[in-house]
């Protein structure tokens, strides 16, 4: 696809733009340091999107069964272990890694999600976990039907990978930990984990795999009938996958 490069590095730049101007509009955003911080982010993530683009072009039809599934058990390890470690070790600390914008700053999180956080919403803690469960499933089954169409991109792939497994973490974390373990401070804006990194990254490759597969320029315009019955068959598929998992078993 033209203009690929550009598209995969540009993208989270942008998002992370696009929030830091809102919290800059609403008054959170008064210090140097933090303007400083937030603009060398933007340039990190600008150079993680051209490492990614890079990736892809050795990789353009994905990876195989056994990459998929290695990459997700490293990625799971990754955040969870972190989690264990610091839960056991270090969830007292706190360290001021660049004064005035980066800390290690553990906190269990008992918000739940982002916009509990930050807008109070309030969405109770037992529609967060039933929300984050089915979800997962969901996620997994649009994955399966993708590759059941003869699609495979690397894109595609590790859209789902760092969804799926920013997903289970949380999952994982609302269940054991009664909240997100957090523990990245940025500045006084807020505190994350390494999940949350992964389900950016996901959303970087959703939004790829999107404008390259052609969805938002197709000239086609189909009916909402069409539409329901395109939804259908992907709920048939995810109904006779899931018992297929249960028979197999």
């Amino acid at each position: 696809m033209k203009n690929l490069k550009y598209l995969t590095i540009s993208i989270l730049p942008l998002m992370w733009s696009v929030y830091f101007l809102f919290e800059i509009l609403t008054g959170r955003v008064k210090d140097l340091p933090t303007i400083i911080g937030n603009i060398a982010l933007i340039i990190l993530f600008a150079l993680v999107g051209f490492y990614f683009y890079k990736l892809s072009q050795k990789y353009p039809q994905g990876f195989k069964c056994k990459t998929i599934i290695i990459i997700f058990s490293i990625l799971m390890v990754i955040d969870q272990g972190i989690k264990l470690i610091i839960k056991f070790f270090f969830f007292e600390d706190y360290i001021d890694i660049i004064k005035g914008f980066l800390s290690f700053n553990p906190i269990i999180n008992t918000d739940g999600s982002w916009l509990n956080a930050r807008f109070s919403t309030g969405i109770s803690f037992p529609l967060l976990i039933f929300v984050n469960f089915i979800a997962i499933v969901l996620f997994f089954e649009l994955y399966r039907y993708y590759l059941s169409k003869g699609n495979n991109s690397f894109y595609g792939d590790m859209c789902f990978l760092f969804i799926f497994s920013g997903s289970l973490c949380s999952l994982i974390d609302k269940i054991f930990y009664g909240g997100s373990l957090d523990f990245i401070g940025i500045s006084n804006l807020f505190i994350a984990d390494i999940k949350d990194i992964y389900i950016n990254l996901g959303i970087l490759f959703f939004i790829i795999s999107i404008v390259i597969s052609g969805y938002l320029t197709e000239d086609d315009n189909t009916s909402f009938k069409e539409d329901l019955a395109s939804i259908k068959k992907f709920l048939i598929f995810s109904k006779n996958d899931i018992l297929s998992l249960f028979k197999n078993n």
